[in-house]
């Protein structure tokens, strides 16, 4: 992977990308469901095209920004998964007149405030935590998921599109065993919770669960999205293998402290994010990639624009300022949205929802 930008890059593998598709849409096929993948992690309309040839025609997304941005590249059926705001009523009624629009409700409330200041129709999921305690209706309160139920037959513009359930506690799994335990939980409830809404679509995808389990269970339709790109967490999770992942920040080695045999890299948390993975040795803001990956050579720490890698002695030998290393970013969520684009391993710029990759 060459690289003449004396600044942090961030780079795609679009043969992975497309394996990856691939891989996830046999899957998914192979449980008779619908493929809805989640757009938030490239945020790219050039991969989003990719996925039109494996015949997905609805997306997800995580927000009206980018619901507008796809919606801009031909996608006509789009759910933005995050609980519908009140106060961007006109955004949602503009856009639901261009597109079959979805969002995510937990609240009769919202569903009758929302219904109020719509002129065009506008899908609602029932948003359930299946104990994940980030937002929903908790999975076992059927009582109160009928009600919203109701709320959403009553109203004149909103219609009921299913439910839609995220279990992102599996991102704190750090083996298939466990997220196998989690996911599997999940689903068990939701299966239940079917047994009581038979009629009612069901929407699941966290990426950790679509990768590891064979079987979804109740779901009828699946929206991963980390998977298109996978990362370093995905490997600490056992989700993926390092072959898997798609994306790599090639960064500038400005420094090295003989020391402590560290590495300092322009390359800190406006390149990579502050997300960061804890495994049994250490807390780790990304990988390096070397011919043998490592536990001892990872970004041990990052501040606004420095990096700090710790290394082997022979790794730390073996780099010279001025040379380049190659990171696995630990989410490439985060990191595809700070760096604001990439390019592909030949050089070319591929486009990214919030600008061009410019100089630096």
């Amino acid at each position: 992977m060459t690289n003449t930008s004396p600044f942090p890059t961030l780079f795609v593998d679009l043969d992975i990308v497309r394996s990856n598709i691939s891989k996830m849409n046999d899957k998914v096929k192979r449980n008779n469901a619908e493929f809805r993948p989640h757009f938030k992690t490239h945020q790219s309309r050039q991969i989003g095209r990719m996925f039109r040839k494996f015949g997905v025609e609805g997306i997800t997304v995580s927000s009206l920004k980018m619901a507008n941005y796809f919606a801009e590249d031909g996608w006509k059926d789009i759910t933005i998964a995050f609980p519908a705001n009140i106060l961007a009523a006109d955004y949602y009624n503009s856009l639901a007149a261009v597109c079959q629009l979805k969002t995510l409700v937990i609240s009769e409330k919202v569903v009758s405030q929302l219904d109020a200041q719509l002129q065009n129709e506008l899908g609602l999921y029932i948003e359930i935590d299946p104990n994940y305690g980030r937002s929903g209706i908790p999975v076992s309160d059927h009582e109160r998921i009928a009600s919203v139920i109701k709320a959403i037959e009553r109203s004149e513009n909103c219609n009921l599109a299913g439910f839609y359930c995220h279990a992102g506690h599996t991102y704190r799994a750090r083996s298939k065993k466990e997220v196998e335990e989690i996911a599997g939980k999940a689903l068990g409830q939701l299966a239940l919770l079917k047994k009581v809404f038979p009629e009612i679509s069901l929407c699941f995808g966290d990426t950790p669960s679509c990768s590891v389990l064979e079987d979804f269970g109740p779901a009828d339709q699946i929206s991963p999205g980390n998977f298109v790109f996978y990362d370093w967490m995905q490997v600490e999770i056992g989700a993926c293998t390092p072959a898997e992942i798609a994306v790599t920040m090639k960064c500038p080695i400005i420094e090295k402290f003989d020391d402590r045999e560290e590495i300092l890299i322009h390359g800190g948390a406006v390149h990579f994010s502050k997300d960061s993975a804890q495994n049994k040795f250490h807390t780790s803001f990304g990988q390096l990639i070397t011919p043998e990956l490592s536990e001892e050579n990872y970004l041990q720490n990052l501040s606004q624009e420095h990096g700090i890698i710790h290394c082997s002695p022979g790794t730390y030998n073996s780099f010279k300022i001025g040379d380049s290393v190659d990171i696995y970013p630990i989410h490439s969520c985060l990191t595809a949205d700070v760096m604001r684009g990439y390019y592909s391993i030949d050089g070319k710029i591929l486009d990214h929802m919030n600008k061009s990759v410019e100089a630096f």
